[in-house]
This record gives C-alpha cells, sequence and structure tokens, in this order.
C-alpha cells in the first residue's frame, strides 16, 4: 500500500538506510528535500513501514519518480511501484519521468518491468564517489500507463 505523506521519523529511517543513502551523488549525501514541490508518499506492506517514494512536480504536465525502498521491500516493489504511479497518474498530468544513475541497473530494469520506456542518456551528467557518470532518462505517458 501506498500512502500520501510521511512522519519525520519515517523519512529519516529511510535515508539513513544504506540500501538507500548509496544514491547520493554530486558531492550531496542522500537527504530530504524540504521544497513545495515535493511529495513524500509512504509504502506499506503487512502495515510495516517499507520506504516511500518521493515525487517531484517538474511543471504542470510532469512528475519526477523516485523510489525509496528498503531492501525488505524487493519482493513487493512493483506491487509499491504500481500503487506508486496509480497515485501519480490520478493527478493532472502527462507523464512520469525517472533518472537512473549509472550502475545501478537494478534500479533501471525495475523501471523498465513497470513499463517505463527508456527515452535518452545524460552523458557525464552527474558525480558519484568520485567518479563521473551517466544519467538514464526513463518515461511514461498517460497513455502508457492507462494500456497497462
Amino acid at each position: 500500500m501506498v500512502t500520501l505523506g510521511i512522519s519525520q521519523q519515517h523519512l529519516l529511517e529511510v535515508y539513513q538506510d544504506p540500501y538507500i543513502a548509496r544514491v547520493g551523488h554530486d558531492h550531496r549525501p542522500a537527504a530530504p528535500i524540504d521544497h513545495p514541490n515535493v511529495t513524500y508518499l509512504s509504502a506499506w506492506v503487512d502495515e510495516k513501514f517499507c520506504g516511500a517514494f518521493m515525487a517531484i512536480k517538474q511543471s504542470a504536465v510532469e512528475l519526477e519518480l523516485h523510489a525509496l525502498l528498503k531492501k525488505s521491500a524487493l519482493k513487493q516493489s512493483r506491487q509499491l511501484g504500481l500503487a506508486c504511479l496509480a497515485w501519480a497518474f490520478a493527478q493532472p498530468i502527462l507523464r512520469v519521468t525517472v533518472y537512473i544513475i549509472q550502475g545501478l541497473e537494478a534500479a533501471k530494469n525495475y523501471c523498465l518491468k513497470l513499463g517505463f520506456k527508456h527515452e535518452g542518456c545524460r552523458r557525464n551528467a552527474c558525480v558519484q564517489n568520485g567518479v563521473i557518470k551517466d544519467v538514464y532518462m526513463l518515461g511514461m505517458t498517460r497513455q502508457e500507463w492507462g494500456a497497462l
């Protein structure tokens, strides 16, 4: 189950999880973002908190999504991802975009299995642990979501 909002305690728990913290990049640690365009959704399995999703409103028609799921949620990650997408497309948007750092192939494959399409690659777009990396862009349109 995915619910709108997240407690401060759960938000800190997410970003302190080593499995999630590894996505820090560009000399910034993985940390909560407090901005009016950022919305957090809590992810739950059997009434147990197992992570979050972060949605960033990029424009009136586009949301950028980030999965912040604990390793313990891997078995339910597809169900949780689809619930997050259902929430996203309940908003008045036309598309959802995800950005995946090179080397996080499991994350890229997860998004492809959810129905995202590979749209491109931003070469040398971030630095992670001192290594310059590409960033893959994946997207899903409202039409594609409706066809799933």
